[in-house]
């Protein structure tokens, strides 16, 4: 069961709905929820010019020192604006002010933490970088928790009647990982679990999905199979299985296949954090 999430917190729409699911969960689960602010520190350094005329080096130029001060500044205003609605809310919090490479941080504190929370897309290099960045991919793949990315609007209402949970299962190392780390988080209370198999091959498509209602059985988590045959891509197939199911949330192996096949192919994990309406919960 999950006793603490933590939310990386950047300002954006995509962090604002991360808040609103991880209260939700708490809510639900009673876990603490962390939010986490990060001074980009080491990438304002890097944007800053080394040389004055003349090859002269800067020694502290004052731009850099007013950039870390105006990110400071955010950051602390994410912190607060978290802190003020978790108390709305009545859910227990605490905030962290880390400074570092927003993706190493998160990481790290990762450790400490059950679930990690942030937008499928991520703005954590505010003070130097106009538009998203990568940090929600980089952590993605080195991250030592589940990750849940959240859309920048919850176009869902969590409580409804006839939700559900979509299980993407194709029978892959990083599926049946996803698959325990989502058993073992407590999750699979929260609605109805589905488990989706995309295949060209019916048999395929049909062995894998019962195999993950096998394991799902073995712990008391009772799921229905909904195997799809067809030479479609992945992440659109998924994309509507989860429209026609109502699900609040998809499960999925994040970056499952190998890395030539994902340049030839797409991968489905780039695919559904571009486009699902739908928070992600991912596991490498």
């Amino acid at each position: 069961m999950l006793s603490s999430i933590l939310v990386g917190l950047d300002g954006s729409d995509y962090s604002h709905s991360a808040i609103e699911l991880g209260i939700y969960l708490a809510r639900k689960t009673g876990a603490l929820l962390v939010g986490l602010g990060v001074v980009d520190e080491p990438t304002i350094r890097d944007a800053e010019p080394r040389f004055i005329a003349g090859g002269v080096p800067y020694a502290e130029p004052v731009l850099y020192r007013e950039r870390i001060a105006s990110a400071r500044r955010e950051v602390e205003l994410f912190l607060s604006q978290f802190s003020l609605r978790c108390a709305e809310a009545d859910v227990a919090c605490k905030v962290l002010e880390d400074v570092g490479l927003p993706y190493e941080q998160i990481e790290l504190q990762a450790q400490r933490y059950d679930l990690i929370l942030m937008g499928q897309q991520t703005r954590f290099h505010f003070e130097t970088q106009e538009g998203y960045d990568d940090t929600v991919r980089r952590v993605l793949k080195n991250s030592p928790r589940p990750v849940i990315a959240v859309p920048a609007r919850l176009n869902i209402k969590l409580d409804d009647p006839g939700r559900t949970i979509l299980v993407a299962y194709d029978g892959s190392l990083q599926a049946a990982r996803a698959l325990q780390a989502f058993q073992t988080s407590g999750l699979a209370g929260v609605a109805p679990t589905i488990v989706v198999s995309v295949s060209s091959e019916q048999l395929e498509a049909s062995r894998a999905a019962e195999r993950a209602i096998d394991y799902l059985r073995q712990h008391d988590i009772k799921a229905e199979a909904h195997p799809v045959t067809t030479d479609k891509a992945t992440a659109p197939v998924l994309l509507e299985a989860a429209a026609a199911h109502k699900s609040v949330l998809i499960v999925i192996g994040g970056y499952g296949k190998p890395i030539l096949l994902e340049f030839f192919m797409g991968s489905v994990t780039r695919t559904l954090l571009a486009e699902s309406p739908v928070p992600l919960f991912l596991y490498h």
